[in-house]
């Protein structure tokens, strides 16, 4: 390839069509779910017909193409209803909005939201930038009532896709009314669906039986994809975005059998797994990639997840691993619970500017009984008789380190504060 002399450039490229991996990608055709999307597909059809929607529940784990079939059955609708409004005269024809909201992003302080804080978010959705409102201030029935305001102002029918409602929790309020908005009174203009779609096989079981109602009315389980298929949608994806030199068949093997076997079937993982694997190729250098450069990729890929997976801890449990991380780099683990207090005490008086006070010795305990549970840390018990006593030590566990705490509040974006650990006594 002809490229100006940069130090940006790499000798070699093999990613011909980078947008193909990327997560917000919509393939022209969902590979190996045509059972999911029929069934998926009959809940768009009221709406094509000028019908009531639907509303609906997805659920399945991470990267089986829950999101993806909803993308891919939304662009489709909304072609397919504006190729229909031609044929129509005007006050025969379909009006859709969509108002897509990832309830991830409306989290709060303790890195959980509600339905207050993605009642907010629609609000948002539908109002221009300077005429929004904050998250903050307003009673909760006062945002519910300028929620149902802005719907109303629309027109024909408002299909609100609401991606991670499990993040909602026990505060289901929004997903008991929303669904039923038209026949409580609440809207009179337009007709809402919901979609509601969760990562969390507990959550549905959670819901309060009218929340099921309401919402569950088409329930879709999105199964993990095993190892042929996903052997096949990577192949699909390579085709697109890499070079037919980049790749060869073994190498699309391996990136499906890793990701099949350390993330239960997700596609996402197996094609993030590709992109970061040919990028490493062209770093070193290389015309095509190669097992090493898969194998690097995964334990890339790994170090990301761990990350991910603190930065969606609690800040209670995020203070615990900072303080664990000082330890760490004092010397000073496996450390006994009452230093790891001490410490923890130490970072909440650095971050929390409200005042308020550490949690006790035992409330701290709780937490990283959790992070114990969860796989962040280690616990080593003693046991000297009875005259030695018996007490316990923790520690990070083999996948977390000081680095990944480090990144995980850098991701949270907090700064890494030094917290002074010295003459703490273990």
């Amino acid at each position: 390839m002809d490229d100006v002399n940069s130090i940006f450039a790499d000798d070699v490229e093999l990613i011909k069509n980078a947008e193909v991996l990327e997560e917000d990608y919509t393939p022209e055709q969902i590979l190996c779910r045509d059972d999911v999307l029929q069934q998926y597909t009959s809940v768009f059809k009221p709406i094509y017909k000028g019908r009531p929607p639907q509303n609906a529940f997805l659920y399945g784990d991470t990267g089986v193409g829950k999101t993806a079939a909803t993308k891919y059955l939304r662009e489709n609708l909304e072609r397919d209803i504006e190729r229909k409004n031609e044929q129509l005269a005007e006050d025969e024809q379909i009006t859709l909005n969509v108002v897509w909201i990832n309830c991830e992003n409306f989290t709060t302080g303790d890195h959980k939201t509600s339905s207050y804080q993605v009642a907010v978010g629609i609000v948002n959705r539908l109002r221009d930038k300077g005429n929004r409102i904050t998250g903050t201030g307003y009673a909760p029935q006062d945002v519910y009532d300028i929620m149902y305001e802005e719907l109303d102002s629309l027109t024909g029918t408002v299909l609100v896709i609401l991606d991670e409602v499990d993040k909602i929790g026990n505060d289901d309020t929004l997903l008991y009314e929303l669904p039923r908005s038209r026949d409580i009174g609440y809207v009179d203009d337009v007709r809402v669906g919901v979609i509601g779609i969760s990562n969390d096989y507990t959550f549905r079981k959670n819901l309060s039986p009218k929340v099921k109602d309401s919402l569950c009315e088409t329930e879709i389980k999105f199964p993990a994809y095993n190892a042929q298929e996903l052997l096949d949608i990577l192949h699909a994806r390579a085709e697109l975005a890499l070079y037919d030199e980049a790749y060869n068949y073994e190498t699309i093997s391996l990136c499906a059998a890793l990701a099949y076997q350390e993330a239960s079937g997700s596609a996402r993982r197996a094609i993030r797994l590709l992109r970061r694997s040919a990028e490493i190729a062209e770093e070193n250098g290389s015309e095509q990639i190669e097992e090493a450069h898969i194998r690097q990729g995964d334990k890339d890929l790994e170090y990301g997840n761990i990350v991910e997976s603190i930065v969606d801890q609690d800040d209670e449990k995020l203070y615990i691993l900072k303080a664990l991380a000082h330890l760490e780099q004092a010397g000073l683990t496996p450390a006994r619970t009452r230093t790891i207090h001490t410490a923890y005490a130490r970072v909440v008086h650095t971050y929390d500017t409200t005042g308020k006070d550490p949690l006790t010795q035992r409330g701290m305990f709780n937490h990283l009984s959790k992070l114990v549970m969860f796989g962040f840390v280690n616990t080593i018990d003693h046991n000297k008789g009875v005259g030695g006593g018996q007490w316990n030590e923790h520690e990070f566990s083999d996948d977390v380190d000081p680095d990944k705490v480090e990144d995980a509040f850098a991701d949270r974006n907090l700064e890494w504060l030094d917290i002074d650990v010295r003459g703490i006594d273990n």
